[in-house]
């Protein structure tokens, strides 16, 4: 089973719903980071993205709170890695606060989550393919050790 604290962000960039936009907005470019978790009284609340903010500045909208979305999900640390595939698939969810014990302490995106699964089709690769090679040399073993010159040679 994958573990959501492997896949996760965990230096979760935050804002204040009364922040402006033009302050999230740099605040996502100097983090290098595609949205922002909303925080009230240290809980998350609502996540920002690059969408909401130009969507929020080209219709004259100032703050975070006129823009952000409540279309997340709050996850824990132990939450299974295919209810996140399931609230992606079904209820479109592309932002996952994970808090643990009341705090803050990652962020899953839609995009930590095609990483997550591409890791893990690679991994699934390389063990196929170690399998594969095992079956291989077995084989040709058992086929030479059958043989007329395997069975001379150690017959």
């Amino acid at each position: 089973m994958m573990n959501v604290r492997n896949i996760m962000t965990k230096d979760v960039v935050t804002v204040a719903q009364a922040s402006g936009l033009k302050e999230a907005a740099m605040l996502m470019a100097s983090k290098s980071v595609s949205s922002l978790v909303v925080m009230e009284k240290n809980r998350p609340i609502a996540v920002v993205s690059e969408t909401d903010i130009i969507k929020g500045i080209s219709s004259s909208k100032p703050r975070v709170k006129d823009v952000m979305s409540r279309e997340f999900m709050i996850i824990s640390p132990l939450t299974r890695f295919s209810e996140i595939i399931s609230s992606l698939r079904e209820k479109k969810i592309k932002r996952f606060p994970v808090v643990e014990n009341e705090k803050l302490v990652g962020l899953i995106t839609e995009t930590d989550v095609i990483e997550a699964t591409r890791d893990f089709t690679r991994f699934h690769q390389i063990v196929q393919e170690v399998i594969l090679a095992i079956f291989g040399l077995a084989t040709a073993f058992f086929l030479f050790y059958f043989s007329p010159i395997g069975a001379s040679m150690f017959g």
